[in-house]
């Protein structure tokens, strides 16, 4: 009897499951956050990295309600540009503005808002920028795809308000994604100096998260086509040396038959030594095709060619990003009539930048020397910039703080807070030597008489 009672059991529950309506699940989407979280005529390959990427995920068939742009979209129209309303990403002189949807302009291009828009917040979004926005409304079955092109410093994305996203605080937000369901895979590009220090020993390998950098965790990430004829005299850097070689490569590849990892191989083989693309998380996912995070190849729907055209004659120029400011001046002064008018007025801001950085110079050798002395010369100093360890946080990020309070004018203004940050190796290297206290000390210390800090203790 039991015999029996078991098979008329067993047979009565896959009946069910049979009959069972099967559990509904919608299709997986693809979704893309595209940040430029600079501004200013120097940084006009930052956007134009972004506006790229825009074409290219459109091309892939993303619909537009699934990309959110954020940039703030002043080099278009700007009156510096010889090609008005048109933005180039390379020397080749391909309108990467066209049609471009900017959802985010001007000052809410910021890491309050961009944070709101990762997690989906939607009520974040309108307290933030005062109106509705689209934010990435993803759920578990999505991918997500972010890619941010700025300035960096050690353990820092740079904003246009100085009120930088740290590490720390990028992978919170992660953890708040990972724990929430809010995407199947999650993968990141970041083209900024020190890049790879926002993940390096920190993003877990287990939770469905992959990310590339433009360079390692100490080191500069790098612009180029920086002296392009057609621009003249006001001729700047068109794209970052890392996202015009991924981006490039997307729209000439089989995005079905090739990988993330591949894509990844050629950004790395592409930056010919500068910098070096890092992989970080769970590098599974490299091994996924490229459809699954940036929709179909145009190839595959439409004859239409985005394949990167021969490079003309123009000698290519590249620059570190932390030095795009005094380079972009310099190179611009060397496309001058000597005498001309216009030329005085560049090298007047090439030499009070160039001031700047001299006064930023002293501030970061004036405290390596306080903590360690005589024994801190200018070699070691230089070398400690980009040759440094794990960041200590309950050290670093205090001491990071203080310096932003008691030197505004080094960490606030355009023409050195870039140069000034990538200098914050040093910081990493003391906190790992002596105790916060004493750093801080030092801190106040190197502010006093430099006219880049106020001259009082905060």
């Amino acid at each position: 009897m039991r015999r029996c009672v078991v098979v008329l059991v067993g047979l009565s529950l896959v009946s069910a499951l049979l009959t069972a309506p099967a559990r509904a699940t919608r299709p997986g989407k693809t979704w893309a956050l595209l940040v430029a979280s600079a501004n200013d005529w120097w940084n006009y390959g930052m956007q134009a990295d972004v506006y790229h990427a825009f074409q290219a995920f459109r091309e892939g068939g993303i619909p537009e309600e699934q990309i959110i742009v954020m940039a703030y979209d002043d080099i278009a129209q700007a009156d510096r540009n010889p090609f008005k309303g048109q933005v180039f990403q390379s020397y080749d002189l391909y309108d990467v503005y066209k049609g471009v949807s900017i959802d985010y302009k001007g000052d809410t291009v910021n890491k309050k808002t961009f944070k709101a828009i990762l997690e989906g917040d939607k009520a974040a979004v309108k307290a933030s920028t005062g109106r509705n926005g689209k934010v990435i409304d993803s759920g578990p079955e999505d991918n997500v795809f972010v890619f941010i092109s700025n300035h960096g410093s050690p353990g820092h994305v740079c904003w246009l308000d100085g009120d930088d996203m740290s590490a720390k605080e990028l992978n919170q937000t992660i953890q708040y994604l990972h724990k929430n369901n809010r995407y199947n895979n999650l993968v990141l590009y970041i083209d900024t100096c020190f890049a790879g220090s926002m993940f390096k020993d920190i993003l877990p390998e287990n939770i469905g998260v992959y990310a590339v950098t433009a360079t390692n965790s100490t080191y500069y990430a790098w612009s180029i086509d920086c002296m392009s004829a057609a621009f003249g005299e006001d001729a700047t850097c068109l794209g970052g040396l890392f996202s015009i070689s991924w981006v490039y490569q997307l729209l000439s590849d089989d995005r079905k038959h090739s990988t993330m990892n591949m894509q990844y191989h050629e950004a790395k083989f592409a930056s010919e030594g500068k910098c070096i693309p890092q992989q970080y998380g769970d590098l599974s996912i490299g091994k996924k095709t490229q459809v699954s995070f940036f929709g179909d190849s145009a190839q595959n729907k439409k004859p239409k060619q985005t394949r990167r055209l021969p490079r003309s004659a123009e000698a290519r120029s590249s620059v570190a990003k932390h030095l795009l400011a005094y380079q972009t001046l310099k190179n611009q002064l060397a496309s001058m009539p000597a005498d001309s008018e216009k030329a005085e007025l560049v090298n007047a801001k090439l030499r009070a930048t160039e001031t700047l950085m001299k006064h930023a110079d002293k501030f970061i050798t004036d405290l390596a020397m306080e903590v360690y002395g005589r024994s801190a010369t200018q070699e070691t100093i230089s070398w400690m910039e980009t040759n440094f360890g794990p960041i200590n946080w309950s050290c670093y990020e205090p001491v990071v703080a203080a310096v932003r309070a008691r030197c505004p004018d080094m960490m606030y203004t355009e023409e050195v807070r870039y140069y000034a940050g990538a200098k914050f190796g040093v910081l990493v290297n003391l906190c790992n030597e002596v105790n916060t206290d004493t750093l801080l000390a030092a801190t106040n210390t190197a502010a006093n008489g430099n006219p880049l800090c106020l001259q009082e203790e905060l």
